[in-house]
């Protein structure tokens, strides 16, 4: 009884000091960070930041206004706390002596349409700075009067920030209550659903709580880690609970504690050890958003594994009384011809099984997108704006390219062959808004600063790319070989089109080493547990093909899905949903030494089928959760993927993994005498 104390008391303060660490954790919202240092992309940013320092920029639309209106609302807003520059029609054409009558449609649509005013402000902020929401305040406040409007991605930056910061909870009371009923209708006893809470609670708790550890994690991993954690790592204590119950019919709590921790010890510490691995493998990316989810969640595993092995055998002892008379008759049961019918069509079944295997073809031609993929809701205050203004003016992707500025001659001659790209509204540098004939002795000095650098030249160009596609790609390549031909590889390209870029040939590249680390840690954990070779393989491969049918699905339906999201589904589905495989074998190949091999599965699956139907159920509604109701496009896409996913493993688990353990019988049995 003392030790069951020290445990509780333990666990109680641990989980004190977590909550009050989980509001320390800080977030990131900017992925590029995440691509390796020799990357473009990151290179570009730290020259860029060296040669211009920090900035952003957003514009303001501003409805029904006079001209000298505007020129005195664009005086006011350069007045704003971090506004550095405020950019309009006055900065190209005189207006106190042209008329706007008689300024060029090609200029002044830029600008000013229907007495909407189109206002550029460049802040001394970089995009992602929580410093932001006070300017755009700011900015609002003193234009109260009149009705605006405002775009740029910083704005949807901060949009994507302020989901982040509320979805998690948001998305988690959607879950619990799910989770609870799931729990309910599966459980042996009415207390079993709060030992089950109280158990991943204090998991989740932990490992929050310990992510202040971390320099900071991506609001990707934030948004997710919660769900998938509980999602995750509730087997564990419903493989013990259900192992529990059984053992109570005959033996007394200590006993049945012991017992319970003794048989599903093997199956439990599989399950863990094949999640982690999923996980495990995602810390080995290039691109380091894989470390980042893959440390807090490989994190949250081992939490999950080390509270159901001390926790709640202590819970369970001091709950007994509860757990005892809470006994109930089970809702659900295993329904008792299915495994009639697997085993009479166990052929037929094994063929539909092969030719589920091309599905691994069809893998190989979805396609998928690299970037952020920052599709935004259409009620949002942000598409709203963003739709207004688009009414009036074009909307254009930026890029901002950084050369030598050794040879004006050689930037002449660039922004002439940029020019030339017909997906390029326009280039914008020293050399095209002064005459490059005239000596920069003789230039303001802060025109020059704008564009001019210690050493490198900024030129902006605005380009009609704005979704991520194949043209686009084709598109940055283009300007890659333009610019090479007057600078060789001595240059640097920022923008969304060229992170992608960056993003796509860093991520692909991750694919292969992904895969293969992850299978042959499986593999080599199932292999030990199961002390068989041969078993693992026809696991993974179980596996392996529900997560290509999976994928093929998109390609089927021709949805396009973030690539990051893929290869973290494929990390998670491999590493968590192979945890019913592996019960459902352990179990047979436990009874297999007593029973001929149809009892022996029969027994296997009559014991198993519940545990993993619920662990799947609440994984798929974790994910489906994340789906259907994150407004962040990376976490949607992750979500549906992950639900359907883990629907797909468990049919895959509950069909195939009978069959083969039935086919295959005499193999494993054989082999299983070798090692022993």
């Amino acid at each position: 009884m003392k030790k069951h104390i020290i445990i509780l008391s333990i666990f109680t303060i641990l989980t004190i000091v977590s909550t009050f660490f989980i509001f320390q954790v800080k977030t990131n919202y900017d992925l590029s960070v995440y691509l390796p240092s020799d990357s473009n992309t990151s290179q570009a940013l730290k020259l860029y930041e060296e040669e211009f320092g920090e900035n952003t920029m957003i514009q303001v639309m501003i409805d029904d206004v006079t001209v000298a209106q505007a020129i005195a609302l664009k005086e006011d807003l350069s007045e704003v706390k971090h506004v550095s520059q405020t950019i309009w029609l006055d900065n190209y054409v005189d207006l106190n002596t042209v008329p706007i009558e008689y300024i060029p449609n090609q200029t002044l649509e830029q600008f000013y349409v229907d007495n909407n005013a189109l206002i550029t402000i460049v802040l001394d902020l970089d995009t992602y700075s929580t410093e932001l929401d006070q300017v755009v305040l700011d900015i609002q406040t003193l234009l109260d009067d009149y009705q605006v409007h405002l775009r740029g991605d910083s704005l949807i930056e901060m949009a994507n920030r302020n989901l982040a910061s509320h979805e998690t909870f948001k998305i988690m009371l959607i879950i619990v209550p799910i989770v609870l009923v799931l729990l309910l209708l599966t459980s042996v006893s009415w207390f079993d659903p709060v030992i089950a809470i109280i158990s991943i609670g204090v998991a989740v708790v932990l490992n929050l709580g310990t992510n202040a550890l971390l320099p900071d994690i991506s609001f990707i991993t934030k948004t997710m880690a919660l769900a998938l954690q509980l999602a995750l790592s509730i087997d564990y204590t419903l493989f013990f609970l259900h192992r529990y119950h059984e053992l109570r019919e005959t033996l007394d709590k200590n006993q049945a504690i012991t017992q319970a921790l003794k048989k599903t010890f093997p199956a439990i510490t599989a399950s863990a050890l094949t999640t982690f691995a999923g996980f495990l493998a995602l810390l080995f990316m290039q691109y380091k958003i894989g470390f980042d989810i893959g440390i807090v969640l490989s994190k949250g595993i081992i939490l999950s594994y080390l509270v159901v092995l001390t926790l709640i055998p202590t819970i369970i002892y001091l709950c007994d009384k509860w757990l005892i008379k809470g006994v109930h008759k089970q809702f659900i049961r295993t329904p008792k011809g299915m495994l009639k019918t697997i085993y009479k069509l166990r052929i037929p079944f094994l063929a539909i099984f092969i030719i589920f295997l091309f599905s691994f073809f069809l893998e190989s031609k979805t396609e998928y997108l690299y970037g952020q993929n920052q599709s935004l809701d259409e009620n949002s205050e942000v598409a709203i704006d963003l739709a207004n203004i688009n009414q009036y003016f074009d909307q254009y992707q930026q890029m901002v390219i950084l050369i030598p500025n050794n040879y004006i001659e050689n930037e002449v001659e660039l922004v002439t062959n940029l020019e030339a790209n017909i997906h390029v509204i326009s280039v914008e540098t020293l050399v095209t808004l002064v005459d490059p004939n005239i000596p920069r002795a003789f230039i303001d000095p802060t025109v020059i600063s704008q564009y001019v650098g210690n050493n490198y030249t900024r030129i902006i160009l605005q380009t009609d790319i704005l979704e991520e596609n194949d043209e686009m790609y084709a598109f940055v390549d283009d300007i890659y070989q333009t610019i090479e031909q007057t600078y060789g590889t001595n240059y640097y390209v920022l923008g969304v089109a060229s992170t992608a870029s960056d993003i796509r040939n860093t991520v692909t590249a991750d694919y292969l080493k992904i895969m293969l680390i992850s299978i042959i840690a499986i593999y080599i954990i199932l292999a030990i547990t199961f002390k068989n070779p041969i078993i693992p393989i026809f696991l993974i491969l179980v596996i392996e093909s529900a997560i290509a049918v999976n994928i093929s699905i998109l390609y089927l339906l021709n949805i396009q899905t973030i690539y990051i999201g893929y290869l973290v589904v494929m990390s998670i589905q491999l590493g968590a949903t192979i945890d019913y495989a592996v019960l459902l074998t352990t179990r047979y190949l436990e009874n297999r030494k007593t029973l001929p091999k149809y009892d022996a599965l029969h027994e296997s699956y009559q014991k198993t089928l519940i545990t993993m139907m619920v662990s799947a159920l609440i994984l798929s509604v974790a994910g489906f959760a994340e789906g259907l109701f994150s407004n962040i496009s990376t976490i949607q896409d992750i979500g549906f993927l992950l639900g359907k996913g883990t629907l797909i493993s468990f049919v895959f688990t509950m069909i195939f993994v009978p069959v083969l353990l039935i086919i295959f019988d005499k193999l494993f049995m054989k082999t299983m005498l070798k090692k022993s």
